[in-house]
């Protein structure tokens, strides 16, 4: 035979497992965003790469060429220092966005436990008043 459920645990454990659901979608959309938070990392990184390799061949070819094409190259590097500051704007960010994910992880464990300690005791007592009205 199965255990007997009193009433006060039939009350609670909706609002309970809806609690327990609730924080794994929030769980799930957390690991959502560190991986585009991830993949946005990545994407600069390369991006950088790719930039200093721009730049050291257009360093480079630069000698001996005449004065137009020197003004488009440093044009060229305006803008990349530009971009780059972008990019600086992008990664802090990313970095802020990743502190917060970390608090909220914290904040989401720490409610969690505080749901499962509150989810005890609810059948302590249940438990008890159980044994109470049988007695």
């Amino acid at each position: 035979m199965g255990q007997k459920v009193s009433g006060i645990e039939k009350l609670l454990a909706p609002s309970l497992n809806r609690m327990e659901e609730e924080l794994k979608e929030v769980h799930a959309e957390m690991n959502t965003a560190k991986a585009k938070i991830d993949e946005t990392s990545n994407r600069i990184a390369k991006l950088e790469e790719d930039n200093r390799r721009l730049a050291n061949r257009i360093d480079n070819l630069g000698n001996g060429l005449p004065a137009d094409v020197r003004v488009s190259i440093d044009n060229i590097n305006d803008m990349e220092k530009h971009d780059r500051d972008e990019i600086d704007i992008l990664k802090r960010g990313i970095d802020v966005a990743q502190r917060r994910l970390t608090v909220l992880e914290a904040k989401m464990k720490e409610l969690v436990n505080e749901i499962l300690e509150e989810r005890s005791m609810l059948e302590r007592i249940a438990l008890f008043l159980t044994n109470l009205t049988i007695s």
